[in-house]
Formats: structure tokens, sequence, C-alpha cells
């Protein structure tokens, strides 16, 4: 049996590389063969998954983070020529626990260096990965490093930050722009949130960044004054990104693309469907975002396309998570194997995410060979409401998987017709 493993991160415990190998060791007990293929949705470690799984070349770039001091970040370099960029790389949380955060004086302007040496390399297309930023300037950093000019009320040049959204009065885009011309700039997101409003990044992601209730406001009335600067519609899908980088690289012409399905493009994910018997992924929390355009949700649509059954592992599953039964999936399991607190799971996440995935591979070399035995039936079910009852058919696709509860049953179609409903709903 060829088992795909193909998880994301699981924050604060293992990376989407430690997940697939602990996913694949699982696989390898059960004696299917695991083929390893971490994913991302836009966020921190994006870059290194699409290299892990395209090659390329790495070139460190000095730069500063998003409290000006200095450090390395990188730009990769497919074989195609296009340049990836991570946000996170630059501007991210790394080493900001140690000195604290200032999110006021927190600035987008360290991504301009890896970016701009990537164009000058010779890259006329660009992905710029923006999740996992440290920032909430609206790109007013990343814009005035490359070349804009923002200005007060008084004329005075601002370099940009959560602290000047309040005092920028123009913004000037034409010598960024300059810049950056003949260059295609795409950008990946793992969020969809306006710039400004109640699901604007103020409001949903100051909180996450260290900002009060009264520095919300604050932030949010700076990033609805600086839209109409860069020319943002109200409601642009994804501007709110990354703390409004997304709208500022939205203003120098940039599309954005949703990270999960990008990364999935990028990476080839598709191709190692057509050779696989089963795929599991697999991340932190699946909850009601994982539908709305998780790893997760885009690993699920492209097994569903594919006719691959898919199983999906998480550290905690929530009621939202059957979304994605709808979806195609045919389990959504939790890993732990008791109630215990955070410290404890994250310490054991890869234990738990081999054993879950032995049991799954069992169950499914099982259930296969007892298909294989067994003639085209039909089967009348006990317990699922008077007058109910069910077909198992037989396909020449091979065996899909489905689960109730926390517990997979093989079937090759499983439908259940109720007396009281005229329709069909796959279990």
């Amino acid at each position: 049996m060829r088992v795909v493993c193909a998880p994301d991160k699981l924050r604060g415990s293992l990376d989407a590389t430690q997940a697939a190998a602990a996913l694949a060791a699982g696989v390898r007990a059960a004696g299917g063969i695991p083929v390893e293929h971490p994913l991302a949705d836009g966020g921190e470690g994006s870059r290194l998954t699409v290299q892990t799984a395209r090659g390329g070349t790495v070139t460190k770039v000095g730069t500063v983070d998003a409290l000006g001091r200095p450090i390395q970040a990188a730009f990769g370099r497919l074989d195609d020529g296009t340049a990836l960029v991570e946000a996170a790389e630059a501007i991210g949380w790394d080493g900001l626990s140690a000195v604290g955060h200032d999110l006021p004086r927190a600035s987008s302007a360290g991504l301009a260096a890896p970016l701009l040496a990537s164009v000058e390399a010779g890259a006329r297309r660009v992905v710029v990965f923006l999740g996992g930023t440290a920032t909430m300037d609206g790109g007013t950093g990343l814009l005035a490093a490359l070349g804009a000019d923002l200005r007060d009320a008084e004329g005075n040049r601002l370099r940009g930050s959560a602290a000047d959204l309040l005092r920028t009065a123009s913004v000037d885009l034409a010598p960024a722009r300059e810049r950056l011309a003949g260059v295609e700039l795409v950008i990946a997101a793992d969020v969809i949130s306006p710039l400004y409003g109640p699901h604007g990044a103020a409001h949903v992601f100051g909180p996450q960044k260290g900002a009060d209730p009264a520095m919300v406001a604050l932030l949010d009335d700076g990033l609805r004054r600086l839209a109409p600067l860069l020319g943002i519609a109200p409601d642009a899908t994804g501007g709110g990104a990354a703390g409004g980088l997304g709208a500022a690289l939205l203003s120098l012409g940039a599309e954005l693309l949703p990270g999960a399905d990008l990364i999935r493009r990028l990476t080839r994910f598709d191709r190692l469907l057509a050779t696989a018997d089963l795929c599991l992924t697999a991340e932190g929390k699946v909850d009601a975002s994982t539908d709305a355009g998780k790893t997760v949700r885009a690993v699920v649509d492209a097994c569903t396309e594919a006719g691959v059954p898919c199983v999906v592992l998480g550290g905690t599953i929530t009621p939202d998570a059957d979304r994605l039964y709808e979806r195609g999936a045919i389990a959504v399991l939790p890993i732990g194997t008791g109630p215990r607190d955070l410290d404890t799971a994250l310490l054991h996440a890869s234990d738990d995410l081999t054993r879950t995935a032995h049991a799954v591979c069992r169950l499914a070399t099982a259930s296969a060979h007892t298909r294989n035995r067994l003639p085209p039936a039909a089967f009348e079910l006990q317990g699922y409401g008077e007058g109910a009852e069910g077909e198992l058919r037989d396909t020449q696709e091979g065996a899909a998987f489905s689960a109730a509860r926390g517990s997979v049953v093989e079937t090759a179609r499983f439908d259940v017709r109720s007396s009281s409903d005229d329709g069909t709903s796959p279990v």
C-alpha cells in the first residue's frame, strides 16, 4: 500500500517535515510504503516546504527584523526561475520573545531586502508567502523601504510602522512600482481578511500580536485611513493578511492567491496521487478555519478530485471539522490518547501521529483484504433509525474508507437510505 503523508505543521510541536516523518514511521510499521510530502498554507515554513519538494537555490540576504535589528533572511530560486520570499523569515516572531514585542514600533521594512535581492538576481516572477509576521503596519514599512514616499500632514517623511498609520497623510507609490517594474508579483496568503473593519487585520490578528482593545481600535482606524491612500477597495480579499502587508503588495500590482492551493501546485502534490492508495494529512487543530482554505482542506480537495481516500488527523478536532466529510474526507480523527494538558500533548505529538497512522494503515490493509474475499452484496443496517437500510456495492476503483465517531469502516460505496428521506447520504 502506497501512502502519501502530506501534513502541515502542528504549531508549537512539529514543523511539516517532522510531521510527515512521524506519519511515515507509522505507515512503515504497518507494512506500507510512505511518500513524505510536507505542505504549508503560505505561513512560516512555506519557502522551505516548496524547496524541499522542488529543490533550487537559497541565497542569504542581510536585512532587519520587525524591530529593526540586523538579521539574515533568505530567498529561494526554483529551476524555472521563480523566486520565493517568505515574510516570516524576515519579520516573523523568531527572536522577538527574548526582547519582548513592541507592536506600534514593529515594521515590515525587513521584507524589502530579500524581495529586492531576488529581483536583482534576475527573477521575473516572485512568490511572497505572507503568513507568520509580527507586524501590523499595513505594509507601510515595506513600501517605504522599496522607495515609496510616505508623508504626514506637515510633509515630514515617514519610515512606516504601526505607530505611523494615523500620521500618514499621503503615499506616492511610483518609486516602489518602478523598482519592481516587469516583475510578476504573486502573494500567497493563509487568510482572506480585509484590511480593516470587524473582520479586518487589527480586530482579528491584533490581539494575537499583543494589542489590547484600545490599541486594536487605533490600529483599525489607521488601516481604514490607509486604504484610500493605497487605492485599495475596502473589501479587497486578503488585504488584511500579515498585518496589512497584503494591501501594500496589492497596491503594487500583486496577484493574491490562496496559499494552500498555490503550494499544492508549486510542490506538484497532485502528481503523487496518481499512484497513491491512501493519503494522510494532519494539522494541530482541525476546526472551521481548516475548511476556509488551510492546507488540510487543499489536500482533501486534491484527493477527492483524484479519487484517493484521505484521512485527516489532528491534535484537536472540533465539531466544525465535520465539514471535511462533505469535501470528501473519509475520516477525521484525533491523535491524542486521552485527556491531558497542552504541554504534554505537544511533547508527544510525533509519537501520537505515528501511532495513529499505524492504526489507520493496519485497518486499511485489513479492510482491503476483507473486501477481496467478499462478493458484491447488500446488507441491512441496524441502529441507523427506523426504516433505515444500507447497501454495500463493490466497485472497480477499489476500496475507500469512511469513519463515524472514530471507527473506520471499509466501503467501496456506502449509502444509507432512510424511509424518511428520499435522498442518498454517504456515511
